[in-house]
């Protein structure tokens, strides 16, 4: 008897201590930096896997408009585009950030694609206002309208 409670007492010793182990903790940054890299690489799909397993973390060394933004652009990359998941995800960066120029811009492009000239320009306006017409968000958006 005295065998089998010390096996139970070690069994929920050695669980307590499993379970404040550095082996449940997320490297946020990392992550975010190798979905960077997936994104890069046009492995849109593990990007926004990646993506989605940060959305509980605290972000490290990122926002979290930054974030929804590349979620928004590679679910807008992926081979088949959700562009309406896509403009979910860039409006919730921008309802974080109401000045990320680059939610603003790929959100622009977004509607460039789906035919929503209007509303590019609008945000075209706004990436001026915020990062100038010198920046490479203006420039880049303002070149895919002309």
């Amino acid at each position: 008897m005295k065998i089998l409670i010390s096996f139970l007492l070690l069994f929920v010793h050695l669980n307590i201590f499993a379970a404040g182990t550095a082996y449940d903790t997320v490297d946020a940054s990392k992550e975010y930096q190798k979905a960077e890299n997936l994104i890069n690489n046009k492995d849109f799909n593990s990007a926004i896997k990646v993506l989605k397993d940060l959305i509980g973390e605290d972000p490290n060394g990122y926002t979290k408009a930054d974030l929804y933004n590349y979620l928004g652009f590679a679910t807008r990359k992926q081979s088949k585009p959700d562009y309406e998941l896509a403009e979910e995800y860039y409006l919730k960066a921008l309802e974080i950030n109401n000045n990320h120029v680059g939610a603003l811009e790929y959100l622009g492009e977004l509607y460039v694609e789906t035919d929503r000239r209007d509303e590019a320009l609008v945000l075209l306006d706004r990436i001026k206002a915020v990062a100038g017409d010198s920046s490479s968000e203006y420039k880049d958006l303002n070149k895919l309208l002309n």
